[in-house]
Formats: C-alpha cells, sequence, structure tokens
C-alpha cells in the first residue's frame, strides 16, 4: 500500500471535477470539489479513516468517491481518472488553472482553434486569433496573457503546507546517517514563507562523501543536477529542487545566517558590519581592522555582536525588524500555544 498525504487525494478529487466540468456534466463536479476541499481539512491523515473503514464519515464523501479513495490509498492512483484524461488531449488540464478560463471557453478554444495547451494558447493571443471568438474580445485576451505569466510564475514556487512535510521527511532520514553531526534547513523554508521555491539544507560532517551519496540516493529523487564534495544538487518527484551544502563546524552560524536570508535583511546587516569595519559572510563575521574571526560558530552571536536583538527567522525580510533590533524592540510571533 502507497502512503498517499491528504492533499495529493484532494488534488486527484480537484482534477476529476475539473475534467467533468470540461464535458459538461452537472452536479458531480460540485460533489468532488466538496469532497476534495473537505479531505484537505482533515486534522488528521486520511489513511486513518481507512484504516477505520470510516472514509464514509467525512462530510461530502459517500459510498462511491470513498471507493475511488480506496484505490488511491492502495494503489497510488485511480483508473477512473486515467480514463477521464483519454477523453481529452494532453494538456489540457493546464488550461483549466488559466484565470479567466472556464470550461466552456477551453472547449470553445479547443474546438474551434485545435487549442489543446498552454504553448498554443499564448500562441494564439499573440498572433490575434483569441479576440474574433464570439464571447471573448481584446478584454479576454489581455485578462488570459495575465493568467497564462500568473500560472508560469505560480509553477517555479511551492505552498510552504506542501513542502514542510516532505522537508521533514528528507531531513528525518539525513539526521539518521551516523555521518552527520548538525543539520538544519535554511532559505525561504526556515523564514516559513507562504511559498516555496526551493529547499537548502545545511550540514555540518566529516565524511561528507558518506553525506552526498545517501543524499543523491534518496527514494524520492527524479534526477541528480549535480554532486560534489561541498554541495548538492537534487530535484525530487514534484520538481521540488533541494540543495545541500556541507558546512565547517566553525562557519555553522554564518553559514545559516547567509543561506536563511532575505537577501535584503543580509544587505541591512553586512552594512551594520562595514560600519563597524567588519565583514560578513557565508563563512565567519571578521574584523578587518585586527584581521581576526570574531563569530562564526553561533548565529545568535553574529546578532549580539553587531548589536541587535535576535531576529527570529520569519521577521527577516528587512520589514522594519532591524530597526526594531537596534532598539530591542522586536515582536513576538504568535505560537500555537496562543491560539484557543
Amino acid at each position: 500500500m502507497s502512503h498517499v498525504k491528504n492533499n495529493e487525494v484532494a488534488n486527484i478529487l480537484f482534477e476529476i471535477a475539473d475534467l467533468l466540468e470540461l464535458k459538461y456534466v452537472r452536479f458531480k463536479p460540485r460533489a468532488y470539489r466538496r469532497a476534495a476541499q473537505n479531505v484537505n481539512s482533515l486534522a488528521e491523515d486520511i489513511d486513518e479513516y481507512y484504516q477505520k473503514k470510516k472514509l464514509n464519515e467525512i462530510p461530502g464523501i459517500g459510498k462511491s468517491i470513498a471507493s475511488k479513495i480506496e484505490e488511491i490509498l492502495e494503489t497510488g492512483k485511480l483508473k477512473y481518472l486515467q480514463d477521464l484524461k483519454k477523453e481529452f488531449p494532453d494538456g489540457i488540464e493546464e488550461l483549466m488553472q488559466i484565470q479567466g478560463l472556464g470550461p466552456r471557453k477551453i472547449m470553445q478554444l479547443y474546438q474551434e482553434l485545435h487549442i489543446s495547451n498552454l504553448e498554443d494558447l499564448e500562441n494564439a493571443v499573440k498572433e490575434g486569433k483569441v479576440k474574433d471568438l464570439k464571447g471573448f474580445g481584446e478584454k479576454s485576451e489581455k485578462k488570459i496573457l495575465q493568467g497564462i505569466e500568473m500560472y508560469k510564475e505560480a509553477q517555479k514556487r511551492f505552498l510552504l503546507g506542501e513542502i514542510l512535510p516532505i522537508s521533514r521527511e528528507i531531513m528525518d532520514k539525513l539526521k539518521s546517517l551516523k555521518d552527520v553531526q548538525k543539520i538544519e534547513v535554511a532559505g525561504s523554508i526556515r523564514r516559513k514563507k507562504e511559498t516555496i521555491g526551493d529547499i537548502d539544507i545545511l550540514v555540518i560532517s566529516e565524511n561528507p562523501d558518506n553525506v552526498m551519496d545517501a543524499f543523491t540516493s534518496l527514494s524520492e529523487i527524479k534526477r541528480i543536477v549535480s554532486k560534489g564534495k561541498s554541495r548538492s544538487t537534487i530535484i525530487i518527484e514534484n520538481n521540488l529542487q533541494i540543495d545541500l551544502r556541507i558546512v565547517e563546524e566553525g562557519s555553522f552560524g554564518s553559514a545559516l545566517q547567509y543561506f536563511t536570508g532575505s537577501k535584503e535583511h543580509n544587505i541591512q546587516l553586512r552594512k551594520i558590519a562595514v560600519e563597524k569595519d567588519w565583514k560578513l559572510s557565508e563563512y565567519e563575521l571578521r574584523d578587518k581592522e585586527k584581521n581576526k574571526k570574531i563569530a562564526g560558530d553561533d548565529e545568535a552571536k553574529i546578532y549580539e555582536l553587531l548589536g541587535l536583538a535576535y531576529v527570529v527567522p520569519e521577521l527577516r525580510e528587512d520589514r522594519g525588524e532591524i530597526e526594531a533590533a537596534l532598539k530591542n524592540e522586536l515582536p513576538n510571533l504568535i505560537e500555537l500555544s496562543d491560539i484557543k
């Protein structure tokens, strides 16, 4: 049995709803969407409901959808969806993601201009073919072009909620290696941004070759981009890029600070260092006058030496946190314990 996450089950149900809508099927798309939304908002793993034979206790999930969810959980795929997809040209689902294009318009574009993918659509709009269709126009063309741009941008980033569980699984696998002395995730995922471009992982190890071998042998890998002694990059199944860097113990704090970002926050920190005739890099905080390293292994120490209160990663966006840290007036983050 394959372990399928709630959002993966929900995505399959959403996809069915979209394709049924393209076929002009009534009522069913709404039922699949409702089921998908309820699966997405479950507080526990859908697998728990399956094991306890309680799938039909989830609101909006009747006998038919429950049996489809069982098939997804048991096999990782769904024959019903595969059969539905065969009724449409490849790429038509991508068109469903473009804002301003509903099922009727997509079918009209397909039937009248043989548009079946994003590339066809973009070319047709640029050649001015779409505005002459009934129900379209110049405004529609502009809207479609904006929708295409937005979609392309969104494809480069992932929602934090989707990526956190994946990053935790990978971190746990790497943490269990005896050659990993210390490991931390950096980048936008550490800053808990709403969307994530890629995952940066920092590791201290005396046997980097063993760690890199394990990292480039992870079961989730789709492609190895590069493999080196101090840095390797992989792409995993959902096209998410993961970078792993091996860092020396004495530079771990500096590297963590540098690779956590944001870029704008780091620029402000470097300015403060320069004013003191110091230099802040991913390797260390150095007193240039004395030509001496003054910090590097501990991230908090860097902030302290720069005369700042420690800025938690979530606040490092250059939105006034530097000024607040200089005055020791940083706000407290809302913690889970604050929520009633």
